[in-house]
């Protein structure tokens, strides 16, 4: 698999022996020896780093300032195992460090996730923490939350990815959205397809990131996985048309859409799955 995101070296290489391309990092690649340009200083406001994954800091249009922050990344870059093709973990007490970074890409807070609201690989590939602390105690640490967008991006769109994990960033144009993606036994809807010879030939670390639309400045996307080529399905994410016709695509990286967050957000401004038109997957049984 090529999902971009935590595992030890010796974990990373066996599973990039076995076949996964998750856009996992080895330990021996240290984001503080990455080199973080500050030509576009503010590139990295709202982005974050975890352990072995890159994340971001994230708002929707009704939360206010009191309320607990949250932080977007994988559902695979929670646990030290990948998730079940239908696993769906939910408000669960798991203490996760996370460095918030500042515009530059310098740690301006280190905070700790206390709870994990949502997280799966079933149907897209996404985990939301929340943070102890509010948006107004990040504000006064010099954090910027990203605005999360109620709308998926379109082909032809003008997208960026900055990685906190590695301060470096990724941009292209995407050409679209996949029906639907395999990749062993995951299967994910209208995944984003970043095409890495336009500029997206992001690497391990990436899982995670934010997919910025260049216009809003809001979030559209979190990439999660990238073609390494090998065995159809399973070395490589393989996309699927309406017609059924599955092919796996050369040079092509993926994200998921994180629009779908947006339908599960009750009257009280919290994440929740019993939300009338919530659109993401809930707990089987």
């Amino acid at each position: 698999m090529a999902l971009h995101g935590r595992r030890r070296l010796l974990t990373t290489l066996v599973v990039a022996l076995l076949g996964a391309t998750f856009l996992s990092v080895s330990v021996l690649a240290s984001p503080a020896q990455a080199a973080i340009s500050t030509l576009d200083e503010g590139r990295f406001a709202g982005t974050a780093r975890l352990p072995n994954c890159s994340a971001s800091v994230v708002r929707w249009a009704s939360a206010l300032d009191e309320d607990p922050a949250v932080v977007l990344t994988n559902g695979h870059c929670v646990l030290p195992r990948f998730l079940g093709a239908r696993e769906v973990l939910v408000d669960q007490k798991q203490y996760k460090l996370i460095e918030l970074l500042d515009g530059r890409g310098k740690v301006a807070m280190t905070v700790r996730g206390v709870r994990l609201r949502y997280a799966t690989m079933y149907r897209t590939d996404l985990a939301i923490y929340e943070l102890r602390e509010s948006y107004a105690d990040l504000a006064a640490g010099g954090v910027t939350p990203l605005a999360l967008a109620a709308r998926g991006p379109s082909r032809g769109d003008s997208i960026r990815i900055p990685s906190g994990y590695w301060g470096e960033q990724r941009s292209c144009v995407t050409t679209g959205t996949v029906h639907r993606l395999h990749e062993r036994e995951w299967d994910w809807w209208r995944s984003i397809r970043l095409p890495a010879r336009d500029g997206c030939a992001i690497r391990g670390g990436y899982s995670g990131a934010p997919i910025i639309d260049q216009t809003t400045g809001a979030v559209v996307g979190v990439a999660n996985t990238a073609y390494i080529g090998g065995r159809r399905c399973i070395d490589s994410a393989c996309e699927e048309d309406k017609r059924g016709v599955v092919r796996m695509v050369r040079h092509m990286n993926y994200g998921q859409q994180t629009a779908w967050i947006t339908t599960c957000i009750g009257a009280d401004r919290r994440f929740d799955l019993d939300v009338a038109g919530c659109r993401l997957a809930k707990p089987r049984g």
